[in-house]
C-alpha cells in the first residue's frame, strides 16, 4: 500500500494534512459568514440612516399639506407656506448631496415627485386649488418615498434589528396615515362634506391597523414613549377624541372651533418624529455592535485557525525530526546487530569448539526521555544482551530453542489435529447418521473453541490468532456464523470490498459470535435475525438485528454502559459475559459498540469499526500472489451462506469420500505438509526458504495446522445441540 512506502515524515505530514485541510475548510466559511454578517449589519444601518431622513422629509410634507389646506381656509399665510415649500426643496437638495450614490433607483425616482408638486403649490398659492387635490398629490409623494425604502424586504425578523426595522416602516406609515387623517378632520370642521367625513374614517381605519403592527414590533422603551405621544394627543384634543371621531366625525369636533382644532392638528404631526428617532437611534446602535462582533469574531477565526496551523506545521515538524532521527540511528545499530550476530552464529554453527571473542558494538546514542529515548535505552540492553548470547555455547540454545518450540507446535497440533480428523472421518463416512453425529460434533467443536477464545479474552489475555492476510467482511460474519447455534435463522448481508485488518479479524468474528448468538438465543425461533454491513464516513458498521423480547430502556441504558466502561469480572453478571466480551475487545481495538431497540420489538446491536482497521480491497499485480493460510478457505470454512446444508442433506447412496479437498485459492498444501512434517519430526524448516527437493507426493499426509473453521454441512445440524448461548 502506499502508506507502506511512505516515510515517518510523509506518515506525519500525511496524518496533520487532513485535519488541517479539515480546519481550514471550516474555519474559512466561518469567517466569510461573519464578515457577510457584518455587511448585512452595515447595510442595515446604512438603511436606517437614509430611513430617517426621508421621514423628516416625509414630516415636512405632511406639514406642508396641511398648511397648503389651512392656505385655502384663511388659516395660514402665504408667507408661512412659501417657508415650508422652500424648507422641503432643502431637505431634498440635502439629501441628494449627502448622499448621492447611496440613494437606490426608487429613491431618486421618489425624490424626483416632490419636483413634481410645483404645479400644484402654484394652484395653491393662486386659490385655484382643490383639498382632496392637495390630500391626494401630497399622499401619492408621500408614500412613494416610504415604498422607495423597502423596509420589509431582505430583513432576518429573528434578530432584534429586524425588528426593529419593520417597527420603523410601521411608524412611517402610521405617522403618514396620522398626517393624513389630520388633514381630512380639519376638513370635516371646514366643510361637513359626507365625503370628506367618509374619507376621514376610512383613513382613521388604515390608522389603526398600522398603529397595531407598529406596537407588537417596538421594543418596551420605545412603547412607553409612544405612550406618551398617545397622552399629548388627547392633552390637545379629548382623552375620547380619536375614539369618537371614527364614530361620528361631525359629532365629534362640533364643540371645537377651527381656531382651536388647526393649531392642535398641526402639532399632533410632529408627535411621531420622537418614537422615530428613537428607533433609528436603537437600530444603528444594535447593528453598530453587531458589526463590530461579526468583525472581530472573523478576524479571531481567521487569526486562531492560522496559528493552530503554523503550530501544527511547525510542530509536525519537530515531532518529525525527533521521532525520524532516533529512528534512524536505531535503524542503523538494528542493522550492526543483525549483522554481528548472523556472522557469530554461522562461524558457532559450523564449528561448535571455535571460541567466540566478545563482540563490541557502538552504544546507541539517543538521548531523549520520551517513548523514543525509552526504546532506545531497550535497545541499548537488547544489544549488549545479544552481545553477551553469541558469546553462549550454540548447543545450549538450540536445545532451548527447540525445547520451547516442539511445545508450542505440539499444542497447536494437538486443537489442529482434532478438527482435522473429524474432517477426515466426515469426508469418508457414507453413513448418514453417523454423518450428522459427526457434523454435530465438528460444529460443537467450534463453538467450543468460540468458547475458550472467550474465557481467553474475559482472562485480559490475547484473543483469537491473528491472521497473516485482511479478511473481508462478509468471510468475517460467515466465520462467525460457523461458532453459533441457531446460524440457519441468520440473514447476512454485508457489501463486498472490505476486509477487516489481520491483527483484529479473529477477535471480530468472535465478538460478532457473540452478538448473533444473544440475537438468536432472545429472539422467537420463527423470527429472522439479520446481519448488515454498511461503510461510513469513519469506517464500516456492522449490525445484528433481531425480532425478540427486546430490553427496556433503563436495561439498554445499563447494558450500554457496560460495552463501554471497565468492569471487573467478578462483579459482572453471568447472564451477559458475552456483552462482557464483546465490550472487552471493542475497548482493546477502539470499536463502538451499542445497542438500540428494535422497531417493532427486539434489539439492534451496532459495530462501529474505524477505518483504520479496514483494509479497502486493490486490485493484486498479475503473477503476485499472497498466502492466506490463516484465513479459511472459501470453500470449507467460509461457505456462502446460500451454500449452508440442510439438515436433510446426506450423501448419495454408493457415494465414496473424496480422494481430496480442492487447493483454496492463496492456500499451498506443500508448503502446509513441508510444515506439518516438520513439526513431527522435529527437524529444522526455514518456512521462508526455497521449496524443499524431492517428491512430495511420497510424503506422508500429515494433519493440517493452524486455526481451522468448522465445515459447512456442521453448520447444518445444530438445531438440536444441547448447550447454552451465548451469553
Amino acid at each position: 500500500m502506499l502508506l507502506g512506502r511512505l516515510r515517518i515524515r510523509g506518515k506525519l505530514a500525511l496524518l496533520v494534512i487532513i485535519p488541517l485541510l479539515s480546519m481550514v475548510g471550516l474555519a474559512v466559511p466561518a469567517v466569510f459568514d461573519r464578515v457577510a454578517a457584518a455587511q448585512r449589519a452595515g447595510d442595515i444601518a446604512d438603511t436606517v440612516r437614509v430611513a430617517s431622513r426621508i421621514g423628516s422629509l416625509v414630516q415636512d410634507l405632511q406639514q406642508e399639506r396641511l398648511l397648503s389646506v389651512g392656505l385655502l381656509l384663511g388659516r395660514v399665510t402665504r408667507t408661512e407656506l412659501i417657508q415650508k415649500s422652500n424648507a422641503v426643496d432643502d431637505r431634498v437638495a440635502d439629501l441628494r448631496a449627502d448622499l448621492g450614490d447611496q440613494l437606490s433607483g426608487e429613491i431618486t425616482s421618489a425624490l424626483d415627485g416632490v419636483r413634481k408638486l410645483a404645479d400644484l403649490r402654484t394652484a395653491v398659492l393662486a386659490g385655484r386649488a382643490a383639498p382632496t387635490q392637495i390630500l391626494d398629490a401630497f399622499g401619492t409623494v408621500d408614500m412613494g418615498l416610504i415604498e422607495a425604502l423597502r423596509l420589509p424586504f431582505d430583513v432576518d425578523t429573528d434578530t432584534s434589528a429586524g425588528r426593529q426595522v419593520l417597527a420603523l416602516d410601521a411608524l412611517l406609515r402610521a405617522d403618514e396615515g396620522l398626517g393624513a387623517c389630520a388633514t381630512l378632520i380639519v376638513l370635516v370642521k371646514a366643510t361637513s362634506d359626507p365625503k370628506v367625513s367618509a374619507a376621514y374614517i376610512a383613513c382613521m381605519a388604515a390608522l389603526q391597523v398600522d398603529n397595531q403592527r407598529f406596537r407588537k414590533l417596538i421594543t418596551p422603551e420605545q412603547y412607553k414613549l409612544a405612550q406618551l405621544d398617545d397622552a399629548a394627543v388627547a392633552a390637545r384634543t379629548t382623552p375620547a377624541f380619536l375614539t369618537d371621531s371614527v364614530k361620528d366625525p361631525v359629532g365629534a369636533i362640533a364643540a371645537v372651533p377651527l381656531d382651536a382644532l388647526f393649531p392642535s392638528v398641526r402639532s399632533m404631526i410632529t408627535l411621531g418624529q420622537f418614537v422615530e428617532k428613537k428607533i433609528v437611534a436603537d437600530v444603528i446602535a444594535e447593528t453598530t455592535a453587531d458589526q463590530r462582533n461579526a468583525l472581530t469574531a472573523a478576524w479571531l477565526v481567521g487569526a486562531g485557525a492560522s496559528v493552530v496551523l503554523l503550530i501544527v506545521v511547525l510542530l509536525s515538524r519537530a515531532v518529525a525530526r525527533t521521532v525520524a532521527r532516533p529512528l534512524t540511528r536505531l535503524t542503523r545499530s538494528a542493522d550492526r546487530v543483525a549483522r554481528v550476530a548472523e556472522a557469530e552464529l554461522v562461524r558457532v554453527i559450523d564449528d561448535e569448539s571455535e571460541s567466540v571473542p566478545p563482540v563490541r558494538l557502538d552504544p546507541v546514542d539517543v538521548r531523549a526521555r520520551d517513548e523514543i529515548g525509552d526504546l532506545a535505552r531497550a535497545f541499548e540492553r537488547v544489544q549488549s544482551t545479544a552481545a553477551r548470547l553469541v558469546e553462549r555455547q550454540v548447543l545450549g540454545r538450540r536445545n532451548v530453542a527447540q525445547m520451547f518450540g516442539h511445545v508450542g507446535r505440539r499444542t497447536q497440533n494437538l486443537v489442529g489435529r482434532q478438527i482435522a480428523l473429524i474432517d477426515r472421518l466426515e469426508r469418508q463416512e457414507t453413513d448418514p447418521g453417523r454423518l450428522q453425529h459427526l457434523y454435530r460434533l465438528d460444529h460443537i467443536s467450534s463453538r467450543l473453541r468460540r468458547n475458550a477464545g472467550s474465557l481467553v479474552v474475559l482472562s485480559g489475555s490475547a484473543g483469537t490468532d491473528g491472521h497473516v492476510a485482511p479478511v473481508p467482511l462478509a468471510d468475517v460474519v460467515r466465520l462467525a456464523l460457523g461458532e453459533i447455534e441457531d446460524y440457519t435463522r441468520v440473514d447476512v448481508q454485508v457489501p463486498p470490498g472490505v476486509s477487516a485488518a489481520p491483527a483484529v479479524a479473529g477477535d471480530l468474528v468472535l465478538a460478532l459470535a457473540e452478538l448473533m448468538e444473544n440475537a438468536t438465543a432472545f429472539s422467537p425461533p420463527h423470527t429472522r435475525v439479520v446481519v448488515a454491513g454498511e461503510l461510513t464516513d469513519g469506517g464500516a458498521r456492522l449490525t445484528v438485528v433481531d425480532r425478540g423480547i427486546g430490553m427496556t430502556e433503563e436495561r439498554l441504558a445499563e447494558e450500554n454502559a457496560r460495552l463501554t466502561r471497565r468492569e471487573r469480572l467478578d462483579l459482572a453478571p453471568t447472564e451477559v459475559l458475552g456483552l462482557f466480551v464483546v465490550g472487552r475487545l471493542a475497548r482493546r481495538h477502539g470499536w463502538t459498540v451499542d445497542l438500540a431497540a428494535t422497531a417493532g420489538g427486539g434489539v439492534t446491536a451496532r459495530l462501529d469499526i474505524p477505518s483504520a482497521l479496514l483494509v479497502v480491497r486493490r486490485p493484486e499485480r498479475p503473477g503476485a500472489t499472497v498466502a492466506r493460510a490463516a484465513v479459511p478457505s472459501p470453500e470449507r470454512r467460509s461457505p456462502r451462506l446460500g451454500d449452508l446444508p440442510r439438515p436433510d442433506r446426506t450423501p448419495a447412496a454408493g457415494a465414496t469420500a473424496p480422494a481430496a479437498v480442492e487447493d483454496s485459492p492463496g492456500f499451498d498444501r506443500v508448503l502446509l505438509s513441508r510444515a506439518t512434517r516438520s513439526m513431527e519430526t522435529g527437524e529444522t524448516w526455514d518456512a521462508f526458504g526455497a521449496a524443499g527437493t524431492g517428491d512430495e507426493g511420497d510424503a506422508p499426509a500429515a494433519p493440517a495446522t493452524g486455526p481451522v473453521v468448522g465445515t459447512g454441512a456442521a453448520l447444518a445440524v445444530s438445531a438440536g445441540a444441547d448447550d447454552g448461548p451465548g451469553g
